[in-house]
């Protein structure tokens, strides 16, 4: 009851701290954090007023519908704006997976006969490394169904996993209920749960082939049918990267079987040093990325993103240690194993579709999952480096290595231009502004960011334009013969052209270029938004 308690003290402990870093954006604003929560608040907004997911708007995608219910849901039952309660649900969403860490690591620390201390050392740390982690912080921070597609990865892992053994229809039940959700819920989620699901399966089948093995088989590859038939016949603008290439696709999943049997059989040292091989590739492809885009057309690696990212590499050296003992963790142990390698695997599939932007996009969204079993095994490894010193002091100091070096990434998550080619954070006067250019201009321009605002959260009713500042800002293009908005960090970090690089503007030119139009809105603050328009009367044309 006491290891009970005290483990129970580590997770509460865990999800109060993830509740809050994931709330740190109402600090600076109260509408959701990024632009797609814009999009989905919309969608939610529709759905209150007209009773119905709006599945008929053209922007509408068909695997949006779970988190567009959920938030008008929430929003029906709290009596706040979907755009304003966005945020509270999404923190809450994110928590959950952060709790998902300590309760596995427990399970496996406790199935290893760890002491109850060392259990829950390796709890707190693998729930707080993903709760301050940077890259999955801003991830689960952000206002989009990829937040409630990590809870459905793990569900769904999970659920096969507790199937495989059990037998029981209860957890068969839930599996199903899982998987016929999973397309309706997050398109990149679905990819990873079901790789995961086939690395269970071989992990499973390895040690027993019978007629159970056999009917799991045919679900799996009944899932993969329901996915393909549903995405083709909506339409999912995503699924072109993988029918664009369906040979590859495949060959990745035999990959992924042959990968998910031999490193569960292979000896330790092989277990530690593919992946650490895994982190270095990962760190040199960052580093070339400094030098020259490796998917052309895209933006190079910030230097600041070194800072933010060298420490989760760290953490990535002490997790790696952990791996070998999942072999002999159990179900749980299964678990951990099939999430990391099915996420490899998609990685894997992205780096070799294509030097694209959308494939390079599938890149960095699916490095994402990779997280989840990462912070397990960070709390694992940095038991197992502990157990190998006496000395309490150096002990210590290992555990608050790692998680400084988690905490030293956070930042990382709200950066936004200063580090990154898109800016997350949308505040009052930006939604104030879109609102103003959406409700009263016919075609206007803007970088991403704003015009994003604008067109994801009026439905149908904005159709403004990025590229009159694109040509303006990238190609030193004219200025844009129609209303644009402007914003004063354009000076400064710059104006988001993503997938590109941020283009700043000279300052003066900035005054310039506002003294020889007309200004018809504008919103003073720390960053001050500006609706100019030509001077003369001719028709705009963006």
């Amino acid at each position: 009851m006491r290891k009970r308690r005290s483990v129970g003290l580590v997770a509460l402990a865990v999800v109060l701290i993830a509740l809050a870093m994931r709330t740190i954006p109402l600090y600076w604003s109260p509408l959701a954090f990024n632009t797609d929560g814009f999009k989905f608040a919309g969608l939610a907004r529709e759905t209150v007023r007209h009773g119905h997911i709006p599945a008929s708007i053209a922007s509408f995608n068909p695997d949006e519908y779970t988190f567009s219910a959920l938030l008008a849901i929430c929003s029906q039952l709290t009596g706040i704006e979907p755009l304003y309660v966005a945020q509270l649900l999404t923190a809450s969403i994110g928590a959950t997976v952060c709790l998902f860490a300590v309760v596995v690591t427990r399970r496996i620390g406790s199935r290893l006969g760890w002491s109850r201390f060392d259990v829950r050392i390796a709890a707190f740390v693998a729930g707080i490394v993903l709760v301050t982690n940077g890259i999955f912080l801003g991830r689960s921070t952000a206002v989009t169904s990829e937040g409630l597609g990590h809870v459905f990865v793990v569900l769904s892992v999970v659920a096969f996993a507790r199937t495989l053994q059990t037998n029981r229809r209860s957890w068969m039940a839930v599996t199903g209920l899982v998987l016929v959700l999973f397309p309706l819920t997050h398109n990149l989620s679905t990819i990873v749960g079901g790789f995961a699901i086939v690395s269970l399966l071989a992990l499973s089948l390895r040690s027993s082939a019978d007629r159970r093995g056999l009917l799991m088989v045919l679900i799996v590859a009944g899932f993969w049918t329901y996915v393909s038939v549903y995405y083709t016949t909506f339409k999912l603008d995503e699924l072109s990267r993988i029918s664009s290439a369906p040979g590859l696709f495949v060959a990745w999943i035999i990959v992924l079987v042959m990968l998910t049997i031999w490193l569960s059989t292979a000896s330790p040292r092989i277990q530690r040093d593919l992946p650490s091989v895994v982190i270095l590739g990962g760190a040199g492809l960052i580093t070339a990325n400094a030098v020259t885009p490796i998917f052309p057309g895209t933006a190079t690696t910030d230097k600041l993103v070194f800072v933010y990212v060298l420490p989760i590499a760290l953490v990535g050296i002490v997790a790696v240690r952990g791996i070998p003992r999942l072999v002999d963790a159990g179900l749980d142990g299964s678990v951990v194993f099939a999430l990391l390698l099915g996420t490899l695997s998609i990685i894997g599939f992205a780096l070799t579709g294509g030097l694209t932007v959308p494939y390079q996009d599938l890149a960095i969204r699916a490095q994402t999952f990779v997280h989840i079993p990462f912070a397990v095994l960070a709390g694992l490894g940095v038991v197992l480096l502990a157990r190998r010193s006496n000395s309490r002091s150096i002990q210590a100091a290992l555990v608050v290595f790692v998680i400084l070096c988690s905490v030293v990434s956070a930042p990382l998550a709200f950066s936004g231009l200063r580090a990154t080619s898109a800016q997350p954070l949308v505040t009052q006067s930006e939604f104030e502004t879109a609102t103003f250019a959406a409700m009263h201009t016919d075609q206007w321009t803007s970088d991403g960011h704003m015009t994003e605002t604008a067109s994801k959260y009026y439905l149908g009713r904005s159709t403004p334009s990025k590229k009159g500042v694109y040509i303006w800002l990238h190609d030193d293009g004219p200025v844009p013969n129609c209303p644009v908005v402007a914003q004063r960090s354009w000076t400064t970090v710059g104006a988001q052209l993503y997938p590109s690089s941020p283009e700043t503007l000279d300052r003066r030119s900035y005054v310039s270029v506002s003294q020889r139009r007309n200004l018809i809105f504008t919103v003073s603050g720390d960053d001050p938004l500006v609706v100019t328009i030509p001077i003369t009367e001719k028709q705009y044309t963006c």
